[in-house]
């Protein structure tokens, strides 16, 4: 959240809108001028926004960066200072939660600890006074979908975190809703349960063709699980695009210095070359005018060990089986490298040369 002096008419950020994109099929989903305002502070700031029907979109970003008001303006948990949400064409703003044909999955799974878990599954479907036939028939292919066929008669209690995260997921699929929003569903889980439920999610988004909204602040789950990546910060959209579009191409230093690791060098031009605190480094494509200033991402992958046209003293080094990442003091600045375990060996404390070519960084400019 931050504040602003008039906050009514700050604009945001606004990405691939179109007068008549309302009305397209393929957009599910279409937030326009979105915000939400608590007297002077801003939560969100204005934003436009369209999700693509059967896509997963993570929204990601720093705690306070707007993704969970979104989120609630989305399903209607909150009403919105001004702006529209439009699901399927139609204008569901001002439309109660229980109109919105919204599933919402929640990190503490919400199950209900005295019904077994087809009557958790089931419980929409029985409130909304289908026959027992058609419930028992939905709810079955609903846990297999989520690989818990086998458990339908079982308690909550009996299950592990992750297949009682697998259950809640099932309840949202089991009525077939437009949009499906998880809050953060796998922050509760330990890291290696995680990554299971992560390729478990992958693999029910392709098998069902839902439309599925994501939110988390790990920037590792969310290169893992979109199709596209919604970077807010301070209430905006930073950047939106493909997980590979946000980690080979972010558009400003914050998006590169969110999505996945870097070394930032930050100078200024001077004969084509970027006057940094370890050296005059080159900088790829056109020429830039003396004077401008802004800073080289270079990813650790792209950094070459044992040769280079930098030095710096080895700091750490972190084994991780395959790779080894090395974090090298070079005066002021950190600079992190990543090689191959078994090709690379280096000691905490030894000199070590380093380099990358000159396309391998990526410049960008110092907003003004």
């Amino acid at each position: 959240m931050r504040d602003a002096a008039d906050p009514i008419t700050t604009k945001g950020t606004r990405f691939d809108m179109s007068a008549a994109s309302a009305n397209t099929p393929d957009i599910k989903l279409q937030v326009k001028g979105l915000a939400k305002l608590y007297g002077h502070t801003i939560a969100l700031d204005h934003v436009d926004l369209e999700v693509r029907k059967g896509e997963l979109l993570t929204l990601l970003g720093p705690s306070g960066s707007g993704k969970t008001t979104l989120l609630q303006l989305i399903c209607g948990l909150q009403e919105p200072t001004t702006g529209t949400v439009i699901i399927d064409g139609k204008d569901q703003t001002h439309a109660p939660v229980n109109k919105r044909d919204i599933g919402v999955v929640f990190q503490n799974y919400a199950l209900f600890p005295h019904m077994t878990v087809a009557e958790n599954v089931g419980f929409a479907l029985k409130m909304r006074d289908l026959p027992k036939a058609e419930i028992a028939t939905k709810v079955a292919k609903a846990l297999e979908t989520v690989g818990l066929a086998h458990a339908a008669s079982r308690s909550p209690s009996q299950l592990s975190g992750g297949q009682q995260q697998r259950v809640a997921l099932a309840r949202c699929l089991v009525y077939d809703p437009a949009i499906i929003l998880m809050d953060e569903p796998l922050g509760a889980l330990d890291a290696k349960l995680r990554e299971v439920m992560q390729i478990e999610i992958k693999r029910i988004h392709r098998e069902t063709g839902a439309t599925i909204i994501f939110v988390t602040h790990d920037q590792q789950e969310a290169l893992a699980l979109s199709d596209r990546i919604c970077l807010m910060n301070e209430g905006r959209i930073a950047q939106l695009g493909t997980p590979r579009e946000m980690y080979d191409e972010p558009q400003d230093l914050f998006v590169a210095d969110f999505i996945g690791v870097s070394s930032i060098l930050r100078g200024t031009v001077k004969a084509g070359r970027l006057e940094t605190a370890i050296g005059a480094l080159p900088v790829a494509g056109d020429t830039l005018p003396d004077g401008s200033r802004g800073a080289l991402v270079v990813r650790p992958e792209a950094i070459t060990l044992g040769e280079g046209f930098c030095e710096g003293r080895v700091r750490e080094t972190v084994y991780g089986g395959a790779e080894l990442r090395v974090i090298i003091d070079a005066g002021e600045q950190e600079i992190i490298a990543r090689a191959p375990a078994r090709d690379f060996d280096v000691a905490v404390g030894s000199m070590v040369r380093f380099g990358w070519t000159p396309d391998a960084a990526r410049f960008l400019m110092d907003k003004a």
